[in-house]
């Protein structure tokens, strides 16, 4: 019985890493694109300069679901 419940514990705790993982993400990535957006509408002599910033940013803010889903991945299996 307690068997189950630890196996039960580990596919919550790793469906919750998989959900904050994509919301926080979403959040992130909807934040950077909006300021993006509005200093390129403030300044749009920048938007050059701009660019590169938001991907490197986007990178970043996308490293990060990438490793809690493979955090996960190790509650699931190995751990």
């Amino acid at each position: 019985m307690e068997e189950a419940v630890i196996e039960a514990g580990k596919f919550v705790g790793a469906g919750f890493m998989f959900g904050l993982a994509a919301i926080g993400a979403g959040v992130g990535a909807g934040v950077l694109s909006s300021k993006l957006i509005e200093s390129i509408a403030r300044q749009p002599e920048l938007e050059d300069q701009l660019r590169p910033t938001y991907f490197l940013g986007i990178g970043l803010v996308d490293a990060v679901p990438m490793i809690s889903v493979g955090l996960a991945f190790y509650v699931l299996f190995v751990a």
